[in-house]
């Protein structure tokens, strides 16, 4: 039998255990609806500017590809996750090229923006302005000379209802009565088919399943892991610590990465290290994208790792 004294310490043990278990679990839950809820709103949103024009204004949009990867660059550039969910949104819905989704997640380096921006606000225009810059230059070279490379996802394109967006004819010659019920179908028919059987039906479940398990397994590491730690005291070389940068900006997570600012602004790393890190890592944008098409997921990432390795070298190499 158990000496007496041992019960109680390994009750508390338990009781930590699973309350440290349990904080990873909610933790991971929350911020798995944010992502979601963030998802299906871009994804309402475009799905209501494309029916609203009956599709015309994102095909004038399809057809000006310089606009869009200054666009995706742009709303990349806006600090959070939410300029880069819009860009992978618009992708999906096949809106803009593979160039401008790689200028979108060139752009965005996630919620560590937030961060750089308040402890360093001259550091973090600085990146952001690089960030853009590269962004807007790749997308540029991708969209008109990488036009043999394929890149496909699941059938996933707009759907316009023939059957009901056709009457977006003039009601002037019609009784007002019944203007106000085509309007009403019109409405019903855009909640049920567009966003209830499109976004929703097809989209919600799987971009929450896929959010939940990858930041569940993530938040299981940062509680029993100490990141920080494991970094910032292993500094065996500038090479090695450029590797572990991307390394983890390769993980689809808002976290992490900020380990790599602190080091920075602290004088502990380069600033090749940061821009490295910076440009391989896309905050929380890359996760729908993940559930979207596995393929393009790990293309997109070898194409912000490999720059974000090519700049690295070449800053660490000056």
């Amino acid at each position: 039998m158990l000496p007496l004294t041992v019960i109680p310490l390994l009750a508390s043990t338990a009781e930590s255990w699973l309350g440290g278990l349990w904080s990873v679990v909610w933790h991971a839950f929350t911020s798995s609806l944010e992502i979601t809820g963030w998802v299906i709103l871009m994804m309402s949103l475009i799905e209501l500017v494309n029916v609203s024009s009956s599709g015309r204004l994102l095909e004038r949009f399809q057809h000006r590809p310089v606009m869009q990867v200054l666009v995706a660059a742009l709303l990349g550039a806006i600090p959070g996750c939410a300029g880069g969910f819009a860009v992978v949104s618009m992708f999906t819905h096949r809106m803009v090229t593979f160039g401008a989704l790689i200028a979108g997640m060139i752009a965005t380096f996630g919620d560590e923006a937030f961060y750089l921006f308040a402890t360093s606000p001259k550091w973090g225009l600085i990146l952001t302005a690089i960030l853009f810059v590269l962004a807007v230059l790749v997308g540029l070279v991708l969209t008109f000379f990488g036009e043999k490379w394929n890149f496909t996802l699941e059938p996933h394109a707009f759907e316009i209802h023939q059957d009901v967006d056709e009457h977006a004819h003039s009601h002037e010659d019609e009784p007002h009565e019944q203007a106000v019920s085509e309007r009403k179908e019109k409405v019903s028919h855009f909640l049920k088919e567009h966003i209830w059987n499109h976004v929703i039906r097809q989209h919600l479940l799987k971009v929450f399943l896929w959010s939940f398990g990858v930041l569940l397994v993530l938040q299981g590491l940062e509680q029993w892991v100490d990141l920080d730690v494991l970094l910032t005291q292993n500094h065996w070389a500038q090479y090695i610590v450029l590797l572990v940068a991307l390394l983890v900006g390769f993980i689809p997570q808002s976290g992490p990465n900020l380990v790599f600012i602190i080091m920075f602004l602290n004088g502990n790393v380069p600033f090749a290290i940061l821009l490295a890190n910076s440009i391989a890592q896309n905050g929380h944008a890359g996760l729908p994208l993940l559930a979207q098409s596995r393929k393009n997921f790990f293309i997109m990432k070898g194409f912000t790792v490999g720059l974000g390795l090519l700049c690295g070298l070449l800053l660490l190499g000056l």
